[in-house]
């Protein structure tokens, strides 16, 4: 009974055996597998990525077993030939949570991160059901992202189901659907030196990079030189240079020629004072049977004595940059950088500077661009920027002191007439240029932010200017006042260069200036005024007496209807009806011109003496008599 039993047993035992090997053959039976990624499938390299798997499995997955997917070309880390970290068991955040955990095994950069993958484990509430599509999404905020370009259904993108406690390797196959990457790959670390760095000597030129995907044979690094020539630097190009020499680097063991071939193709063209030869290119090609893996420091020499800087460079210079172009697009795509096996150009980011760079000349003192060609300075606006170079007398531009704002020279020899006194100069002329502050101290009668105009007379400290008694204007503006004397007719008054009736240029219609004195009667020719004002003289200190009509005269003195009170190029000034000559104490008395009160002469009296004492005048007649 008891070896019936134990026979029934081993039976039971077998049977169960056979039902889980059975169970662990399908399990690893995918029908269908996709990887989505999000946003929409335009996911950018380096970008954080939502991955959401789909999978079918004919056998059902039961609590514990493992998910492996291969997300060839993924990071956990920040890229840039860099290598990311593990994530552990758990730590993932996904969804659902209540089916699965995962963790994150970091690929090698060396191998493109080919072998990163996701395991991911199903927990209890998974369904077990026969044919059911799991669908499983990994949170963008894992960090988990593309390094670049992935390719549609790409064959780096595997999956494989593995029963739990089951001990064998697991049996992958390419995911049957999955998006890509359409980004381009990169270059890290490039530094350009060049020894020594000076203009028109040849160099030993050094670039070194660290390409994210291998190179192989064939494939061709691209070294644009704008501004390099193998000529002599004299503004005749030099030739193609087939086969370069090249010497040791400091990381690729042996000879650089070992790895390349390097060859010299003379940019176009000469440019005088820059540094042209915009396109002069080495490229260097992986020789055959070469591979060198992702992430390797790569260091290219050219030997000194074959080509050289045509002029003085930044650095980095924009105009260099370096590029891959892989082997199998060498033909199809050899001028097309859109190729996503290509790595595109890329500016040299840590390069020499070749020449002085303005180091002579203090770096501009931060208020100016090195032209580094010619090694000067181009100072910025009130620095001595170059249009102000024509009038500021200085013979070291380092843009370390101010310039002061300029104007046509007072006392400079008149030029021909369509520019006369056309010479410009710092204040004119007619100060002194404050370097510190970029303002000019006038010289006494000169005014102007550059002295460019003369002072109106009279500027007293307790008056103002014009004696405080008279505003100050240009020809310009007086020739346009009816009040400003001498007194003009002329209609369309103007002293604008741009009028019709001056045509020549009047360099002084801004710069000459006179006083227009105020008058508490009205000034001019039109009935009711006036042709001379109250305050007068060239600075207005002077003060008419008050105007009458002489009282011992048949005629009115003050009359001045077509009167001529002042003749001016181009016509004279005549009353008009109503108009007013002003006799100061009607002819009967002196003005006291510095306080405008009349002294009348015996007979006379009142302001403008033009009352008179007849009881006077009578005996003085008498007694005359």
């Amino acid at each position: 009974e008891d070896l019936k039993d134990a026979t029934i047993m081993k039976k039971w035992f077998d049977l169960f055996l056979f039902f889980f090997a059975l169970v662990s053959l399908v399990v690893s039976d995918i029908s269908w597998s996709s990887v989505d990624l999000l946003p929409n499938g335009q996911v950018n390299k380096c970008e954080y990525t939502e991955i959401r798997l789909s999978l079918i499995v004919d056998g059902g997955i039961q609590r514990s077993d493992e998910i492996y997917l291969y997300l060839g070309g993924f990071t956990s880390g920040e890229c840039e030939n860099g290598a990311g970290g593990n994530i552990d068991m758990g730590n993932i955040l996904l969804w659902p949570r209540s089916e699965w955990e995962a963790s994150w095994t970091e690929g090698s950069v060396e191998n493109e991160y080919s072998d990163s993958y996701l395991l991911i484990q199903a927990q209890g509430r998974v369904s077990t059901a026969l044919g059911y599509r799991h669908e499983i999404i990994i949170d963008s905020s894992n960090g988990i992202r593309p390094n670049c370009y992935i390719p549609v259904n790409s064959s780096s993108m595997q999956i494989a189901v593995l029963a739990a406690n089951d001990t064998s390797s697991a049996q992958t196959r390419q995911v049957n659907r999955s998006d890509g990457v359409l980004a381009s790959c990169y270059l890290t670390n490039v530094a350009l030196t060049f020894r020594p760095a000076v203009p028109r000597a040849t160099s030993t030129i050094d670039i070194a990079f660290k390409s994210s995907v291998v190179l192989e044979a064939g494939d061709q690094i691209i070294l644009k030189l704008s501004g390099w020539t193998s000529g002599k630097a004299d503004g005749i190009a030099g030739n193609n240079i087939p086969v370069l020499a090249l010497q040791d680097g400091a990381v690729l063991t042996g000879n650089t020629s070992a790895y390349v071939t390097g060859s010299w193709y003379e940019g176009c063209c000469y440019q005088k004072n820059l540094p042209g030869f915009s396109n002069s290119t080495i490229i260097f090609q992986i020789r055959s049977g070469i591979s060198i893996t992702a992430g390797t420091l790569v260091e290219l020499v050219v030997r000194n004595g074959q080509i050289r800087a045509q002029c003085g460079m930044p650095a980095p210079y924009s105009e260099q940059s370096i590029r891959i172009l892989k082997a199998a697009n060498i033909f199809t795509q050899l001028y097309n950088d859109s190729s996503p096996y290509n790595i595109p150009e890329t500016v040299i980011s840590s390069a020499t500077i070749v020449g002085d760079g303005c180091n002579s000349l203090n770096f501009c003192n931060g208020h100016g661009t090195c032209d580094y060609c010619l090694n000067r300075c181009e100072c910025y606006e009130n620095y001595g920027a170059p249009y102000e170079a024509m009038y500021r007398q200085l013979s070291d531009w380092t843009c370390e002191e101010k310039s002061c704002p300029y104007g046509p020279a007072w006392g400079a020899m008149p030029k021909p007439n369509e520019s006369p006194h056309g010479t410009i100069a710092e204040c004119s002329n007619a100060g002194l240029c404050k370097r510190t502050t970029g303002k000019c101290s006038c010289f006494a009668g000169f005014e102007g932010s550059a002295c460019e105009r003369k002072s109106c007379p009279g500027n007293k400290a307790d008056t103002g200017v014009c004696s405080g008694h008279g505003s100050c204007a240009t020809i310009t503006e007086l020739a346009t006042l009816s009040d400003a004397l001498p007194l003009s007719s002329n209609l369309n008054r103007s002293y604008d260069f741009t009028a019709a009736e001056f045509p020549t240029n009047t360099w002084d219609a801004y710069r000459l200036t006179a006083c227009v004195c105020d008058s508490s009667w009205p000034v001019g020719l039109d009935q009711g005024e006036s042709d001379k004002s109250e305050w007068f003289g060239p600075d207005c200190s002077l003060r008419h007496c008050p105007s009458g009509d002489d009282p011992m005269t048949r005629r009115d003195e003050t009359d001045c209807y077509n009167v001529s009170t002042s003749t001016l190029l181009g016509g004279s000034a005549l009353g008009k009806n109503g108009s007013k000559c002003h006799i100061d104490c009607s002819n009967r008395g002196i003005c006291d011109y510095e306080t405008g009160i009349c002294n009348c002469f015996n007979g006379f009296g009142g302001p403008a003496c033009n009352k008179v004492n007849v009881l006077y005048l009578s005996t003085t007649q008498e007694s005359s008599n």
